[in-house]
């Protein structure tokens, strides 16, 4: 169902001035009136879309979420330059929200639940190829890159080029994969 491009417009003024906000100081510090002020719309507007700020925080996480989710659909799970080139794309969509919910940590259960989004195809297609692994194994492995890698990413995001990211993800991957082969 496609949203009037008004409705567009007042959710992501909401949502951009939670993220400035959230800039300054906690969740749960943050007033409704104090969002509104921001984005410059009454109260009424808010509560037609959000229950309280912690809805609106977590329309911006799904938001997050489902871009990953989209850049995931685009990846074989060996393909590591693929997949790292799918978080940058998602990364630069979601700049805003990355930056204040990722990058400044605002939210850690973020990352964790991109994690977990990729864990059921990644194990699933590792177990075709990956043939003298256990279960427990294969749970280990996911767990080990998945966040090593989600936080080399995060981590050298602004200090060093995507291609150097690439390179060393692959690299780290090739040789943790190597071992099960």
């Amino acid at each position: 169902m496609k949203t009037d491009a008004r409705v567009r417009y007042t959710l992501k003024m909401l949502k951009d001035s939670l993220l400035r906000l959230l800039e300054e100081k906690p969740i749960n510090k943050i007033t409704v009136k104090e969002v509104c002020e921001r984005a410059e719309l009454n109260r009424a507007t808010f509560y037609a879309h959000y229950s309280d700020c912690f809805a609106l925080l977590e329309s911006i996480e799904e938001d997050l979420l489902e871009a990953f989710q989209q850049s995931l659909k685009l990846v074989a799970s060996f393909d590591v330059t693929a997949l790292i080139e799918a978080i940058y794309t998602m990364i630069e969509q979601q700049q805003e929200a990355c930056r204040v919910l990722i990058f400044q940590n605002v939210c850690p259960n973020v990352l964790r639940r991109m994690i977990s989004l990729a864990r059921g195809k990644s194990i699933a297609y590792w177990k075709q190829h990956l043939h003298r692994v256990t279960e427990a194994e294969l749970e280990m492995l996911y767990t080990h890159l998945s966040n090593g890698l989600m936080h080399v990413v995060v981590e050298g995001y602004e200090k060093y080029s995507r291609e150097e990211v690439v390179r060393f993800v692959n690299r780290i991957v090739q040789c943790s994969l190597s071992q099960f082969q």
